[in-house]
């Protein structure tokens, strides 16, 4: 129960003009100037400071990138500490509409002093431990390692302190749109000034905590207050001031934002700013947030709007991959708003929002009817909404799954069950998310459904003609159609586009190389194929697949000794890459280097112990060296693991033939005959032994 006297503020006289209100207009009209000026030096120099995003305190703490949105955030909370919370009415944009939203309402005659829910309170603190917390505590529970902190560069993705890419982590204008008139005028109009603030902003949380220990605050002179009242009248934060005055000496509510409304206008200029000691939890004492004044809803209409705030969040949260987090916290209070109001119409004689009435002795006014249209409306959308964004959030979460583990059993089962539900999001979707359509392009080639994938791509290049990632899956897709000359163009441009140094573009590069010299290998264009893959070695010269690949090209081009050395370097690079020492091997023994040669497929060997060719190649290598019972021992292997292999019969009976065995040698040559037309006639006396190449 709340006490039962409480002190209203009284205004028996006009109150003196703020002599801080024209500093504080000019301080927030100085934060857009100084986005455009920061706007047009990226586009004289092409290249500024990264915007100073404050959520990208997240990425810091989970990747440890320093970035200039976690710098400005620490400068702010140690300003904070030392001098209160002025950022928040001094600086913040979002603080710009919301004061700009009240006196346009105010210049309308609307009034709007915030409305107080217990819950809703919650929602600040909850999201920054959400944000800023929990991922360290997931961090703990998994026993993963603390990052390194460190800077980055532009090349290295979206997190340096420099950019070339302003808009690189900002919403669409239609999104920035959308957030002003949401988190400015529509949050002010329904719930009051600086709700904001007071029900959304985790931001906010972190500096009003901040704010408990610093020393500055609002102080009185008690010889000269009167208790009249003046100061909590004119604040537009909803603090009690007069009381907390009289009974703390000081304001201590975390929720004043310093604007010196009430410092200004005090008739008997009893208050002051200054340092002294700290607020900590005096406000606890003084009943809190509002003080000791009723709340506006019941606590079973709490309840309502928590359940109905947690339901809208979860659905327009990163809805079509565009929705922000912190637009969607207000989508959730103005919706938790929207559906008390109309439980309100249903059980409650007097209904208002804002100030416009909606039923008046238990008769429903036409405002309260439309009211009520515009509720259903929007509850019907938020329906679909939700269906969309459930088939968006399971789709995308398979496709991470997959991607994590692409050849795994479990990524075969869970394919067509991602495609089901990034197939429902993009049909019932009202708008196209870009996200479901490069997931749908992914599990489509996963999944072998190429022209599938291909659509998918085509439709993401007309919307973004520049993304080369996209590119490069087109031409890839288009490779698996054997669709050679369409493919080799996709490849060709994005090597043609995929400027920049940084990391991606690099691999990008990579992959289009190894794309084209797949297509040239196919063509049997020997000389395209080395040309391309020399590209990849260049640009990642650690890969042993694709010096392997190199080595293949020059052999066929005739190049023994260029391809000896991409094998062997192959072979460095991965001393379990069985077939670049088989190869090795090949080298080897067409250079006459037959002890180089008996080592590598004696390694090759070892690494493949089921591969009938190398069994065959070490065995001729063997019968070379005059080791014929270790030769007959390799050759028998390589007829076990393929009876149908010629060659290995051929050699297998001159084996058994220099240990003395000509019945068995003969049924080999015989059988070597038999499967191949160039082991005829049988051979007589000495025969040559054969190579699988």
């Amino acid at each position: 129960m709340h006490a039962a006297t409480v002190s209203t503020p009284s205004t028996l006289q006009p109150l003196p003009r703020s002599r801080f209100a024209k500093w504080r207009a000019l301080s927030l009209s100085l934060v857009y100037l100084v986005f455009g000026i920061h706007i047009a030096h990226w586009k004289i120099t092409g290249k500024t400071m990264a915007p100073l995003e404050l959520n990208e305190v997240m990425y810091t703490l989970e990747l440890g990138i320093i970035t200039a949105g976690f710098l400005f955030m620490c400068s702010l909370l140690l300003g904070s500490l030392i001098f209160g919370r002025f950022f928040c009415s001094w600086a913040c944009h979002i603080m710009v509409l919301q004061d700009l939203c009240a006196w346009i309402l105010r210049k309308c005659g609307l009034e709007r002093k915030p409305l107080r829910s217990r819950l809703l309170l919650l929602i600040p603190p909850l999201t920054a431990a959400y944000m800023f917390l929990w991922p360290q505590v997931m961090r703990a529970w998994h026993d993963r390692a603390l990052p390194t902190f460190h800077l980055a560069t532009d090349r290295e993705g979206w997190a340096s302190l420099v950019t070339n890419n302003f808009w690189r982590n900002l919403p669409g204008p239609w999104i920035i749109g959308l957030t002003f008139l949401t988190c400015g005028f529509a949050i002010v109009y329904l719930l009051g000034t600086r709700t904001f603030c007071t029900y959304v902003c985790p931001y906010g949380a972190l500096f009003g905590l901040a704010d408990r220990f610093s020393p500055a605050r609002i102080r009185v002179d008690q010889s000269r207050c009167r208790q009249c009242g003046s100061c909590t009248a004119v604040c537009t934060s909803g603090v009690r001031v007069h009381e907390e005055v009289q009974q703390h000496g000081m304001v201590v509510n975390s929720a004043c934002l310093k604007d010196l409304d009430c410092v200004g206008r005090c008739p008997q200029q009893a208050l002051h700013y200054g340092f002294g000691r700290p607020a900590l939890l005096r406000s606890w004492r003084s009943g809190g947030r509002f003080g000791r004044v009723p709340y506006d809803f019941s606590f079973g209409e709490e309840l309502l709007l928590a359940a109905t705030f947690f339901v809208v969040v979860l659905i327009y949260r990163g809805l079509y991959s565009r929705i922000p987090f912190l637009l969607s916290l207000a989508f959730g209070v103005i919706g938790a708003l929207a559906v008390v109001t109309t439980l309100r119409l249903w059980r409650r004689p007097d209904v208002s929002v804002a100030q416009l009435r909606l039923k008046q002795a238990a008769r429903v006014l036409p405002a309260g009817k439309a009211y009520v249209v515009v509720v259903a409306l929007l509850a019907v959308f938020t329906a679909h909404c939700g269906y969309v964004r459930y088939h968006e959030q399971r789709g995308l979460a398979l496709t991470r799954q997959i991607q994590r583990a692409p050849y795994t059993k479990t990524a075969g089962e869970l394919a067509p069950i991602a495609y089901a539900h990034l197939v429902s999001a993009d049909r019932w979707g009202l708008i196209r998310n870009p996200n479901v359509q490069r997931c749908l392009l992914a599990v489509a080639s996963r999944l072998g459904q190429y022209e599938n994938a291909v659509a998918q791509a085509r439709l993401l290049l007309a919307r973004f003609p520049k993304d080369v990632a996209v590119e490069l899956q087109l031409g890839q897709c288009l490779l698996q159609e054997q669709r050679l000359d369409e493919a080799d163009d996709h490849f060709a441009a994005v090597i043609a586009n995929a400027g920049g140094d940084s990391q991606q573009a690099r691999s990008h590069l990579l992959e289009a190389h190894q794309g084209r010299a797949a297509v040239a290998l196919m063509r049997g264009d020997f000389p395209a194929a080395a040309e391309q893959l020399a590209a990849v070695v260049s640009l990642n010269p650690a890969l042993a697949g694709a010096h392997a690949q190199l080595g293949g090209a020059l052999a066929e081009l005739g190049r023994i000794e260029d391809a000896l050395r991409e094998f062997t370097k192959a072979g460095e690079l991965d001393p379990n890459l069985g077939a670049a020492h088989y190869n090795r091997g090949i080298m080897l023994s067409r250079l006459g280097r037959e002890a180089d040669a008996l080592a590598a497929f004696t390694d090759a060997a070892t690494l493949m112990p089921l591969d009938p060719d190398v069994h065959n190649n070490l065995g001729l290598a063997l019968l070379q060296a005059g080791r014929a019972h270790e030769a007959a021992d390799h050759l028998r292997r390589a007829v076990e693991l393929q009876p149908t292999h010629a060659a290995a019969h051929f050699n297998l009976a001159r084996a058994l033939q220099d240990l003395g065995d000509s019945a068995t040698a003969l049924r080999h040559f015989k059988l070597a005959a038999s499967l191949d037309p160039q082991y005829q006639p049988l051979p007589q006396g000495n025969p040559a032994v054969s190579e699988n190449p």
